[in-house]
């Protein structure tokens, strides 16, 4: 049976993978072609495994079976990929969700607590500035500021809901929050830890919060070799000042925080030009609100400085850390010893959907090894090995959550 399940799951990867292709580009967001053609997947998948499907107004995916209780475990990830990403981020969540879910149902029959597998949309934040955009619905959060988030193209939030045929209405969502009592993620490492260390399996204890935005650096745009250096007002000089200022901060915290600039536009972006303007990505994470919130005020700061150049600042959603179900821990170390599973508990550096959930229901993570710590990359690979383990826990804690 194992392997069968296991063989299913590493098809379903392979035939997901598929849809996300755009040329010789991997990318999958929430509201593309790319989006519809990895749902209709999902949907054939839940369907084969006896799950009723149903959306929410903003998308999220769900596949149900009934229990003999009003209360429910969910399970399940996120279903976009970044840009030029890999196989395994968020899809080997849904996929192994489905397997054991699905799998338990013909096995062993209707659950005493009913089981809902969910794919929710958009937790990268590559299209929109903010991420969790599923998940945040999901809990309620999904703020009238992010609904007019564009993306590149000038295309808000709720217009691409509406072009992809959902309502983006109000709460309505299956299931209700008030009816879940816990929500359980597998998701790989997306470090190097588990590999290094040999341990087999990952459970996660928190998650970092994010502070994510972008700052524009207005400057003057001039002649790059009539314009005597002292008289110039070049905001990339201003950008590489204040990453470098951010850098010596985040590092006198040690392993506390990281920050990183991964986006940075220059305009007009020619040789001979010193730069009218300079726009850099920020991506800051802790497990310390204290830490999160010096980081915010240092970048606010900027706006205060009186250097000639202007800046504007743009925040996306704060997302505050999180952390997981003590009890739900404890079922996870047992169940991994009677698998006879190594594992170690552990910090997640990257946010989850999860980091969403926790917020309002008890919630627990898994983690499976990367190899090589590779991850938002198309190398990005678990070994089948490691995806079989992880899906063996996931399975059997379902079990004894729903089941028993």
């Amino acid at each position: 049976m194992y392997n069968g399940e296991l063989a299913w799951i590493e098809n379903a990867l392979d035939c997901l993978y598929e849809t996300g292709k755009m040329g010789n580009l991997h990318w999958r967001a929430t509201y593309t072609e790319e989006d519809q053609k990895a749902l209709k997947l999902l949907e054939q998948w839940m369907r084969e495994k006896d799950l009723e499907v149903v959306y929410d107004d903003i998308g999220n995916l769900f596949g149900k079976i009934e229990g003999e209780q009003d209360r429910i475990v969910l399970t399940g990830s996120h279903r976009d990929t970044v840009k030029n990403g890999g196989k395994y981020d968020g899809a080997l969540g849904i996929i192994c969700a489905i397997a054991a879910a699905g799998s338990l149902y013909a096995e062993l029959g209707k659950p005493k607590r009913s089981v809902e597998v969910v794919a929710f949309g958009e937790e990268e934040g590559s299209r929109f500035l903010s991420g969790y955009l599923g998940s945040r619905y999901f809990v309620g959060q999904l703020s009238d500021d992010i609904l007019q988030e564009q993306d590149a193209n000038g295309i808000k939030l709720t217009e691409a809901i509406r072009q992809a045929g959902f309502s983006g209405k109000g709460m309505q969502k299956s299931p209700q929050m008030q009816d879940i009592e816990r929500f359980i993620e597998l998701h790989i490492e997306q470090g190097g830890v588990l590999e290094q260390s040999g341990e087999q399996v990952g459970l996660v204890t928190s998650i970092v919060g994010l502070l994510i935005g972008k700052i524009t650096i207005e400057g003057h745009q001039n002649h790059a070799g009539t314009t005597p250096m002292h008289l110039r007002k070049d905001p990339v000089t201003r950008a590489a000042q204040f990453i470098t200022e951010m850098n010596q901060w985040a590092m006198a915290y040690g392993e506390a925080v990281t920050c990183t600039f991964g986006e940075i536009q220059v305009f007009p972006n020619k040789s001979n030009v010193i730069a009218g303007s300079v726009s850099l990505s920020f991506d800051i994470r802790s497990t310390s609100p204290a830490v999160l919130q010096e980081a915010q005020t240092r970048i606010k700061n900027l706006q205060q400085q009186e250097d000639g150049f202007r800046y504007t600042l743009e925040f996306a959603a704060p997302d505050a850390p999180a952390q997981m179900d003590e009890d739900g821990l404890k079922l996870l170390e047992e169940t991994a010893k009677s698998l006879h599973l190594s594992y170690r508990k552990m910090h997640s550096g990257a946010g989850h959907d999860a980091e969403m959930l926790a917020q309002k229901i008890k919630t627990n993570m898994i983690f499976v090894p990367s190899v090589g710590g590779i991850s938002h990359s198309p190398l990005e690979y678990s070994k089948p090995d490691d995806i079989g383990r992880g899906y063996l826990l996931l399975k059997a804690f379902l079990r004894e959550i729903a089941w028993s």
